[in-house]
């Protein structure tokens, strides 16, 4: 929570200037994309004191389609802003692969909160192709279905102690270009790569207890997403 309020600030500090020359009605953009998502992997290895014998394994956020929704506003010949959400259905696989191989998977709905600034480097509010490049953060929700959630408890599949969502706070850059298509329609097209804390799904990285069930996963996750669709001009 404390990275999403910072990130909030942050967004609301970098535009200020922007936001005094006030907001137009007209330039009020909705854009609908469809595209897809691709997770970075990650290993872990389990050591003492819950084994002698070194466990290894990774963890695999499964890549998939995804859908995204934005309301932007141009502030200004060169900058603009957007609310972002987006969401996939896709699965967390969770595989060890020594001493002996073994894995669960669980499903998973990934949604995706950011507020971005937008740079458009070239070109007028009405040429016809407007390249952009973005820079932004919030957060993205790791939430595993409640399916999931009870095979993930059972001793049967996953036998894991808890397995509940996380939250992580986000950084995201990318690129992307729009064009207008009629008096009320746009195509926009988008590439960027997002950047969280590795989800535990409330598991512990380490325990001195010898039985707690523990997920040795640290550091950052990165999905690289890719996305086109419309945009419909609210304002005109």
């Amino acid at each position: 929570m404390k990275r999403q309020i910072f990130a909030a600030l942050w967004f609301l500090i970098a535009t200020g200037s922007v936001w005094a020359q006030g907001l137009s009605v007209k330039s009020a953009e909705l854009s609908l994309s469809v595209g897809h998502n691709s997770f970075s992997e990650k290993t872990w290895t389990i050591g003492s004191p819950q084994s002698s014998t070194p466990i290894s394994g990774r963890m695999i956020l499964n890549s998939g389609k995804m859908y995204e929704a934005r309301i932007n506003f141009y502030n200004s010949k060169h900058i603009g802003s957007e609310f972002l959400y987006g969401y996939q259905y896709s699965s967390v696989t969770i595989s060890r692969e020594s001493p002996s191989a073994l894995s669960f998977s669980a499903p998973l709905q990934v949604h995706t909160l950011a507020l971005n600034l937008l740079y458009y480097p070239l070109g007028e509010s009405g040429s016809p192709w407007r390249p952009f490049v973005t820079i932004g953060g919030g957060a993205i929700i790791y939430r595993p279905s409640t399916g999931g959630q009870a095979s993930a408890k059972d001793p049967l599949q996953g036998n894991f102690d808890t397995f509940f969502e996380s939250s992580r706070g986000s950084g995201t850059v990318g690129a992307g270009v729009k064009r207008p298509l009629s008096r009320g329609l746009g195509f926009r097209a988008d590439a960027g790569v997002s950047f969280t804390k590795v989800p535990n799904f409330g598991l512990p990285e380490s325990s001195a207890q010898t039985n707690a069930t523990v997920l040795p996963v640290g550091g950052l996750v990165h999905s690289v997403r890719a996305s086109a669709g419309l945009i419909i001009y609210l304002g005109k």
